[in-house]
């Protein structure tokens, strides 16, 4: 599977800039050059598993967030319609969205939905 970096390249930025943080200091969290992370967010590097790894801590954010457009594993498009949806969500948004679908799916189980 070939993969887009710039897809890539755009998922790091969108989260970095939701999270208010500058190249220079997602670069400095990670130990790499501003340039570097410039260089990943256009789609002209690609970033090792590692750094991928490292910049997914740094943003708060899991490397399924940066590579949700290449997971096959996703049983439909409503579980990636989810996925998008909740990306730009904070913790706290994401825990009571949780627990709102849990009580959803007891509701439905004890009703036999």
């Amino acid at each position: 599977m070939e993969l887009i970096t710039n897809t890539i390249g755009m998922q790091i930025k969108h989260y970095r800039t939701q999270k208010g943080i500058s190249q220079e200091e997602l670069a400095e969290t990670v130990d790499v050059s501003p340039r570097h992370i410039s260089s990943i967010e256009t789609g002209a590097k690609v970033p090792s598993l590692s750094l991928l790894i490292d910049i997914a801590n740094a943003l708060g954010i899991t490397t399924d967030d940066l590579l949700v457009d290449y997971l096959t594993g996703l049983s439909d498009s409503c579980s990636t319609e989810v996925i998008k949806l909740l990306s730009d969500c904070n913790t706290i948004e994401k825990n009571i969205i949780l627990g709102m679908v849990k009580e959803m799916k007891r509701l439905f189980s004890e009703n036999g939905i």
